[in-house]
């Protein structure tokens, strides 16, 4: 019987076209799925260190108000909102963080690497935070090529680049929004 019940469950999630409908929606696909490059994962001011990478890219992790909270990145929706003149991307799925234990925390530590304003793949993609007077640019520059803005910010400090382990992603703080990420092409 209990076979039989699995069986007609997996019938029932392929639709009529024959794709599987359980596929996992994970951060990349949601992305490709809204296209956008960025997603707001805490929509906070109260961030208070910089963000730390799971080893395996599938969570990223921020301290609020001294408690680290882990954001799943996998099994997640998103919903899109305008922020600086493009199209975001924003977790909408309800309960995607849990508290961070103090195992995780030094597990996420030795793979997330801080830098406050800048970082370079081993493909020679930099990503950088640069600051102009009382604005913020994020400059993306590939390999030694020339350097291209994907916004200023109109005062509001962003900092804290942290690259994650798998650098297909970039997060980084800014202080009136929370903790963002960037698909890094």
């Amino acid at each position: 019987m209990k076979k039989i019940l699995t069986l007609l469950l997996t019938v029932l999630v392929i639709n009529a076209n024959g794709q599987d409908t359980t596929k996992t929606k994970n951060l990349a696909s949601e992305m490709d799925r809204l296209k956008v490059e960025t997603v707001l994962i805490v929509n906070s001011q109260a961030i208070d260190e910089y963000p730390l990478w799971s080893p395996n890219s599938n969570s990223i992790a921020c301290n609020i108000q001294g408690k680290w909270y882990k954001f799943r990145l996998t099994n997640i929706e998103l919903g899109d909102a305008q922020w600086r003149g493009q199209t975001i991307g924003v977790i909408s799925t309800k309960k995607a963080y849990s508290e961070l234990t103090d195992k995780e925390q030094k597990e996420f530590e030795a793979v997330s690497k801080f830098n406050a304003r800048e970082v370079t793949t081993k493909d020679k993609t930099k990503i950088e935070l640069r600051a102009n007077g009382m604005s913020i640019s994020l400059i993306l520059t590939k390999d030694g090529g020339s350097e291209k803005i994907l916004w200023t910010s109109g005062g509001e400090n962003c900092h804290s680049l942290i690259l994650s382990p798998n650098e297909k992603y970039v997060a980084y703080l800014c202080e009136l929004n929370g903790l963002l990420v960037m698909k890094i092409k």
